[in-house]
């Protein structure tokens, strides 16, 4: 915590944070923290005030205006206001967009619950109950379903925030009703996650760093990292489907997250124990005698996309390893060995895809570049260039190849509007660009087996790619503009066969790299480790590049987190 300085001007600051600790304290005692809703024994703070720290809203709606009615406008304009629940037959039809995964959701909230919750806060807003505990959640779930559908619902303006943000603002509303904290609250892990899958599509909203970490530990506070043998005999099948649904969607998000912005887990695999879900148990619809044979295949995808997370986490922890002092509590992997045997299980990993035919002609796991952008990048994370192992000719045409295809995989989901967490897509592109830029500078094998016209076209479409998402996310123009930079001295160097020019250009590309650097980190420290511009960018391409991240972060405009029970920028801790 901050301390304010000695002046006059201070004076009644001080005396303002004091009262503030008076009056929390006072809330302690009137409200008692032992409710379900407290964190801690006499924190006096509720789950739903930590939750609401992590969003960035700046009017929040009031609870007030919950039962007055709106007309439903599908024409909103900035800044959005709070949206009302459109006609009947338009929130189905969004809730079947959100199910139809045309982007890669989590499997957060079931079919069954999703068709459950909108009939209750239907019935209930049109006054034909009175309000309790779960139709409050229904409310929020189904606002919250209409927000991330509508991301979704594309048109010729090139989407529909408003519409999503107004639902959000709706739902927001409910949260000091619907998140509570309590030992065995499913509904309120889910409740987060949705908060979650929002504001990874549109991360202005909040921050996804902080709500991660809040469902993850309100995962492990439940219980749901670790599973025991009487759980898996003896619980209710629906039960364990949805606490397996809620861990695995939680990891995701965690892995994602923490890979991007190269960050340390939130919790290491060493310490959990969690069967995937099993796709036959997927509860049924009421209307149906079986499950959806849609839903079915979804979570065999879903599971599929889990085990990758498995083993990247898996590279992660071998590659770090050996930065690690030699302890005999953690012993080094043997890396020869073991890049031979996870080889074989990637392969198998791309050959066991769920059958494409199978899913919804709308979903993202019917489209063949989405598979092949999620194999291709694990490839290119085992073996792009790294100061931690040093690379042979063959791992840097493994690591060459890996990254053409998936500047090509990547192009096509941009092309068919199948990107959904647009700062995730835009540091794999990023960095399978550098990494092209990388070999073909540093290795005259891969530079004469590879005909120039296609370098080039890999070149030329990296950069229009990352042209194209920055229109959407303007947090990619400066990955844009490094690139074209680069990629504009790289071509000159292949297109140069004068010793002379050769020298310039390669000067002219080291100049550019440090200036990346120098924009990445500013103070350098620990980045640059020669006068080789190819050897700055090992350290770019690291495994845990945490100034990439960092730099995605602030370009995704994540808000800082907002003290819970301060109000003055003095007081908030540091």
């Amino acid at each position: 915590m901050s301390v304010p300085t000695a002046s006059p001007a201070t004076s009644n600051a001080s005396t303002t944070h004091f009262q503030d600790l008076v009056k929390s304290v006072e809330d302690v005692v009137v409200e008692p923290s032992r409710q379900p809703r407290f964190l801690g024994q006499s924190s006096g703070i509720t789950l739903a005030r930590l939750v609401m720290a992590a969003i960035h809203v700046d009017d929040l709606p009031s609870l007030a205006s919950k039962n007055q009615t709106q007309s439903y406008n599908p024409c909103y304009s900035p800044p959005a206001a709070e949206a009302s629940l459109p006609p009947r037959h338009a929130a189905d039809h969004l809730v079947e967009v959100y199910f139809q995964y045309r982007t890669c959701h989590l499997p957060i909230v079931g079919r069954p619950q999703a068709e459950k919750a909108i009939e209750n806060a239907y019935r209930f807003l049109n006054g034909h109950e009175a309000p309790d505990r779960e139709s409050e959640r229904d409310i929020f779930t189904i606002y919250m379903i209409l927000a991330i559908a509508l991301c979704d619902v594309t048109n010729s303006s090139g989407g529909r925030p408003s519409q999503s943000e107004g639902c959000f603002r709706s739902a927001i509303g409910w949260i000091e009703r619907v998140i509570t904290y309590a030992d065995s609250d499913l509904d309120t892990v889910r409740s987060v996650l949705l908060l979650a899958q929002f504001v990874a599509l549109c991360p202005s909203w909040g921050s996804l760093w902080h709500l991660t970490g809040t469902a993850l530990r309100l995962c492990i506070d439940i219980g749901l990292h670790w599973e025991t043998e009487e759980q898996t005999l003896h619980m209710n099948p629906e039960v364990l489907h949805d606490r397996r649904c809620l861990w695995y969607s939680t990891y995701q998000l965690d892995r994602v997250l923490c890979l991007t912005l190269g960050r340390p887990f939130g919790i290491i695999d060493e310490s959990t124990r969690v069967q995937f879900p099993n796709p036959w148990t997927v509860p049924c619809r009421p209307c149906d005698r079986g499950p959806n044979e849609y839903d079915i295949h979804h979570q065999r995808a879903h599971n599929h996309l889990f085990s990758m997370s498995k083993m990247v986490s898996e590279i992660r922890h071998v590659l770090h390893s050996h930065q690690w002092p030699r302890k005999l509590a953690y012993p080094r992997v043997n890396y020869s060995a073991w890049i031979q045997e996870i080889r074989p299980r990637l392969q198998e990993w791309y050959s066991t895809i769920p059958q494409l035919d199978k899913a919804s002609p709308a979903s993202i796991f019917a489209c063949q570049a989405y598979w092949d952008a999620i194999y291709h990048n694990t490839v290119l994370f085992l073996y792009r260039p790294n100061s931690i192992v040093l690379h042979t000719s063959v791992e840097e045409l493994v690591s060459f190849d890996a990254s053409c295809k998936l500047i090509a995989s990547i192009k096509i989901l941009q092309r068919e509007g199948k990107i959904d967490i647009l700062w995730e897509w835009v540091h794999h592109l990023f960095m399978s660009g550098l990494t092209v830029i990388y070999d073909l500078w540093r290795s005259k094998e891969i530079r004469d087996s590879n005909p120039v016209r296609n370098s080039i076209s890999s070149l030329q479409s990296c950069a229009s790619t990352l042209s194209a998402l920055s229109e959407s996310f303007p947090g990619a123009a400066g990955c844009r503009d490094a690139f074209e930079t680069l990629s504009s001295v790289t071509i000159d160097r292949l297109l140069t066969e004068n010793a002379e020019e050769v020298r310039e250009t390669h000067l002219e590309f080291d100049k550019q790299v440090k200036n990346l650097l120098h924009n990445l980190q500013p103070s350098g420290a620990g980045m640059v480790a020669a006068n080789d511009g190819t050897n700055h960018m090992t350290n770019m391409l690291s495994t845990d590049n945490f100034a990439l991240g960092e730099m995605l972060s602030f370009a995704a405009q994540w808000p800082d987190f907002h003290d819970v029970g301060f109000e003055d920028e003095d007081m908030r801790p540091l």
